[in-house]
């Protein structure tokens, strides 16, 4: 099969495309035919070498984490599952060396979701992480109807499905991003704009019930600025203080923080696909690349210039 593989973290050589042997799914997982995978910039992160310390599972690495396609063979001890069937989900990037940007992918079952008939490879392949993030975000500030909500980087993958998330909960959202993008996020339905390079953090708008950080990179200095007392910052990325020192200072402080842990979520999925149903929500698919041209939606990502998400058409 085809992958788009990388043999050091960090390392001089770019990731390419390989012939590889199709993997066997061992005890527990389902192999995937893969029909679409999407790019999340964590991808190219790890790959980059900026989560070394976090990465399990060595090199070569396949890149990628989101997938749609259909079921292709049963590891030892799956029940519930038959080859053919339509599925859709995501693997761990920082756990798993066999990504998604492959032929096929095998992936732990509790990592995989039937894909409803109403959604097809792009939109499958698209809306896993970014879509569970952007509950889970909202989930760990309690956003919902009447809380003012501070979305930073709203024209991204997460960031524009968290201003939507957050507006279908029925809160009042400011939205940062670039002058340039001020109209895509008009159409996401966020009620303030905020456009970063012109407006220091220090005079943006203040007392919010929840600052959802989707790049992330607002100032820890900010937070109890742009919050309400007991306010509720939540962040993509955990950090050092996610694990010693922010669950203490959230028994005392004057604002929480919080970080999101990706796991699998279907009650999250069903959250954002019935909004898709019902016309409240869309995932914005800004181009789609065969995986030999995988390079260039990774040079677009890296350089800022993509709202919404990168599909990646493997079959």
């Amino acid at each position: 099969m085809r992958a788009f593989r990388y043999h050091a973290l960090g390392g001089p050589s770019p990731p390419r495309v390989e012939d590889v042997a199709v993997p066997e799914p061992a005890a527990g997982e389902v192999l995937v035919r893969v029909r679409c995978a999407s790019l999340n910039p964590v991808d190219w992160k790890i790959a980059s070498g900026k989560f070394n310390f976090l990465v399990k599972g060595g090199t070569p690495r396949t890149m990628g984490s989101d997938f749609s396609g259909e079921v292709a063979a049963l590891g030892p001890g799956v029940a519930g599952w038959a080859p053919g069937d339509p599925v859709m989900g995501f693997v761990d990037p920082f756990k798993r060396s066999a990504g998604t940007f492959a032929e096929f992918v095998p992936v732990p079952v509790q990592f995989l979701m039937r894909r409803p008939a109403g959604v097809d490879d792009v939109l499958g392949a698209a809306l896993p992480c970014v879509g569970i993030t952007a509950v889970g975000l909202c989930d760990l500030a309690r956003v919902g109807r009447g809380s003012s909500v501070l979305v930073n980087g709203a024209s991204g993958g997460v960031g524009h499905l968290t201003v939507q998330v957050a507006k279908a909960r029925g809160a009042l959202v400011a939205a940062t991003a670039s002058a340039g993008r001020r109209d895509f996020v008009a159409t996401l339905g966020a009620d303030v704009f905020i456009d970063y390079r012109a407006e220091p953090v220090d005079r943006w708008p203040m007392a919010f019930d929840a600052v959802l950080d989707c790049v992330p990179n607002l100032p820890r200095a900010s937070h109890r600025r742009l919050l309400k007392r007991g306010g509720h910052y939540a962040s993509t990325l955990p950090n050092a203080w996610t694990y010693t020192v922010d669950p203490l200072l959230n028994r005392v402080g004057r604002v929480r923080r919080h970080a999101l842990m990706l796991q699998p979520n279907e009650r999250a999925m069903k959250e954002l696909l019935d909004y898709c149903a019902a016309g409240r929500l869309r995932c914005e698919i800004a181009g789609q690349f065969p995986l030999g041209e995988a390079a260039e939606a990774i040079r677009l990502s890296r350089e800022g210039r993509v709202a919404g998400k990168l599909v990646i058409r493997v079959a």
